[in-house]
């Protein structure tokens, strides 16, 4: 009897890179997140962005929600140009705020957060604003507290961070010609030295 011949050796299925997959979702909803608010964002859109089927998002998030807390991690961390010279902390948010960097990074970096746009779109959905809020104060005020210490350092740091959501809501949220006209260089430094003034 002729012996059987062994079948080829079947060759194996490249696993999914679970890493990458994760991050190219995350790049997706940073961007879509800093684009349009909470609930204008669809699951199918950030996979259809990132190259992904929509049950990935939920295999590796849990949901948007989830998804939407991860990318927020982080956002609103304080900058090292702000803690590198505090009297100079007023004019270096107030040119944060009115410069803002694109939410697309540059030379095929993956998108970057935009923190002022997420936390302006917040506000209209409660439960989204407690957790931008959570993460703002523990990112930026408190962290800025420290930062200039002394007395009432939290009252002052959470005065400063007013100064910089109020200058950015007139700025991108309602798109004040003023802050993009001619008096904008008077406007900010009027800012920053209302803001320079809650540092000590």
């Amino acid at each position: 009897m002729r012996k059987k011949s062994s079948p080829p050796p079947v060759e194996a299925v490249p696993t999914r890179n679970a890493a990458n997959t994760r991050e190219r979702i995350l790049a997706a909803a940073r961007m879509r997140f800093s684009q349009n608010s909470f609930e204008n964002v669809g699951t199918r859109e950030i996979a259809g962005d990132a190259g992904v089927d929509a049950a990935l998002v939920n295999r590796y998030f849990g949901g948007k929600e989830n998804l939407f807390a991860e990318v927020i991690e982080g956002g609103f961390v304080l900058s090292e140009a702000v803690s590198a010279d505090v009297d100079a902390i007023g004019e270096t948010l107030v040119r944060q705020v009115l410069e803002p960097p694109s939410a697309r990074g540059k030379g095929g970096e993956p998108p970057r957060f935009d923190g002022l746009s997420v936390l302006l779109r917040a506000t209209g959905n409660p439960p989204i604003a407690a957790m931008v809020a959570e993460r703002f104060h523990a990112e930026f005020v408190r962290p800025l507290a420290r930062l200039i210490g002394g007395r009432d350092a939290e009252l002052r740091a959470t005065l400063i961070a007013s100064h910089v959501i109020g200058l950015a809501t007139m700025r991108h949220g309602l798109g004040s010609a003023v802050l993009s006209g001619p008096a904008r260089k008077k406007a900010a430094t009027r800012v920053a030295a209302a803001i320079q003034a809650c540092v000590h």
